[in-house]
Parts: structure tokens; C-alpha cells; sequence
């Protein structure tokens, strides 16, 4: 770990308040892989319907690249968790990168781009602000909750943003050049 890692985990460890776990671990939840499987599920079945296949296509490119780079990762560093010490609850697995914040990102990165894509004016604002708030309050859980250091949410982030941009060039191309017509 580095300096600002320790130093962070420390801080928040000492400021950590039993009322305000709660919400965080149900903040944290959002990131999960059965919220973000569910509602990716949901949305790909949707975007099915609708015969929306270009963003179909990105959202699976944006969720399902994240999921395995970010498996692949862990496997390969395999970068253990903050000491169960700081843990606000118990998790085993590899630390880095985190899956949370990159899987959040991703997923609701790409429902903000649909939003910015699809909605009127004042909606195509208002959820992609709420989407980064929702992203960075994930991210911050797994801080607080002493289950990552800054660098495991950082390397998310930046796994969940490299294949959500991935995912949006996917849908635009594909709805500028489709291949199913």
C-alpha cells in the first residue's frame, strides 16, 4: 500500500460511526455484483424489447469487459484486503482492482450516457449527475467500510472507464454502421 492508502484507511477508520456503516453498506450493496447483474439484466432485456441492439451491444461490451478484466486482475495481483482489523464487515476475496467501484461505473455510467442520449433536456442532466454521485458514494463505501485502499478504487474506476468508453464508441458506431439491417 502506498502512503496516501494508509493514511486514508487510518482517517477513515478513526471516523468511522456505527450509524453511518449502515448506510454505507447499503450504498455499497449498489455496486455488488447481484445489483449491478440485476439491473444490467433488467436494462439489457429492455434495450432487447425494444430492439435497441447498438445500445445493447455497449452495455454488454461496458459491463461484461469490466467484470472479466477486473476478475483477471484480481487473479493476477491478487493484492490482499486492508487487515480485517479496519473491515467493517468481513470480505475475502482480492482487493485490487475493486469491482464495486468499477462495475458501478460502468453500469451506471452507461445509464447515464442512455439518459444524456435519449431524454429530454432537463432529465439528460439530472441523471448522469445522479449517476456520478451514486458511482462516487459507491466507491467512498468501500473506503470507508475499511474494505479497499484508494489505489484498489482508483485502478476501478479506471477499468469501469476505459470499458465504458468502450461501450458507448461500440453503440454509436453501431448506430452510425449497423450490421443487423
Amino acid at each position: 500500500m502506498s502512503g496516501i492508502d494508509t493514511y486514508v484507511l487510518e482517517a477513515l477508520y478513526t471516523l468511522r460511526d456505527p450509524s453511518i456503516v449502515q448506510f454505507f453498506i447499503g450504498i455499497t450493496e449498489l455496486g455488488s455484483t447481484l445489483a449491478i447483474g440485476g439491473v444490467a439484466l433488467a436494462l439489457g432485456l429492455y434495450l432487447l424489447f425494444r430492439e435497441q441492439l447498438s445500445y445493447f451491444a455497449g452495455l454488454c461490451v461496458s459491463v461484461m469487459g469490466t467484470t472479466v478484466t477486473v476478475f483477471i486482475l484480481k487473479e493476477f495481483i491478487e493484492r490482499a484486503r486492508p487487515d480485517t482489523l479496519y473491515q467493517a464487515y468481513l470480505e475475502t476475496s482480492f482487493a485490487f482492482p475493486s469491482g464495486h467501484a468499477a462495475l458501478s461505473l460502468a453500469l451506471y455510467g452507461f445509464i447515464a450516457y442512455l439518459a444524456w442520449k435519449n431524454l429530454s433536456q432537463t432529465r439528460s442532466v439530472v441523471v448522469p449527475l445522479l449517476a456520478a454521485l451514486l458511482v462516487g458514494l459507491v466507491g467512498f463505501s468501500r473506503l470507508y467500510l475499511g474494505l479497499h485502499v484508494v489505489s484498489d478504487v482508483l485502478a476501478g474506476y479506471a477499468v469501469g472507464v476505459i470499458f465504458l468508453a468502450l461501450g458507448i464508441w461500440i453503440s454509436e458506431r453501431l448506430k452510425r454502421h449497423p450490421f443487423w439491417s
